[in-house]
């Protein structure tokens, strides 16, 4: 049998190992109705939404993120602006359709029915209702509301696409608010543990 070395950073002579662990005390049990306390040298639980138990930051925010609440207002933003556009378009596709054909062709040079013309823009409506919806549950903070929102927003920079260069304004705030709700702090604010 070989000797322990006595400059081994990892663990001292085997013999002196074994009497540490017999020395260590049993831990009491609390009397019954009393608190539940770690034994000495043990930390203690985190709180709920707090940090951890060695301070890594693992609780959960306790009010909305400020990136999420930018995230928020670029989406009501945003929506409501692709509302307010749908509903003059429809509004005026509803008062005179020919009048609207006959502009609309006059200045992109396209044949398009105003029928389509409505149709798109009832599509967008919709888009646009949804994102108010969405953006409104941010509160709340459930983990359907940012994938909701992130599929929104996609949508938004998709809508952004097909109507350049109007739509550019819809792709910027739909690529800033998709960052934002997709960092590290927003998710921890929708992953959140609730009451």
């Amino acid at each position: 049998m070989s000797l322990p070395d006595q400059n081994n950073p990892y663990g001292g002579p085997q013999g002196q190992q074994q009497q540490a662990q017999q020395q260590q005390p049993a831990q009491q049990q609390q009397p019954y109705g009393y608190p539940q306390y770690p034994g000495a040298g043990q930390p203690y639980p985190a709180y709920p939404g707090g940090a951890g138990p060695y301070g890594d930051g693992g609780g959960y925010p306790t009010s909305i993120p400020g990136k999420a609440t930018a995230a928020r207002i670029m989406m009501f933003i945003s929506a409501g602006l692709q509302s307010l556009l749908s509903l003059v378009l429809l509004i005026v596709i509803a008062v005179d359709s020919d009048s609207f054909e006959d502009g609309f062709e006059e200045g992109s040079g396209v044949d398009v029915p105003a029928e389509a013309v409505a149709v798109i823009a009832g599509i967008y409506l919709v888009h646009a209702i949804l994102g108010i919806v969405l953006a409104s549950l941010f509160g709340r903070g459930a983990g359907g509301v940012r994938v909701g929102s992130i599929v929104w927003l996609s949508f938004l920079i998709l809508f952004g696409l097909v109507s350049l260069p109007f739509g550019i304004i819809w792709v910027a705030l739909g690529i800033i608010s998709i960052v934002m709700v997709a960092n590290r702090d927003s998710g921890r604010w929708f992953s959140r543990p609730r009451q």
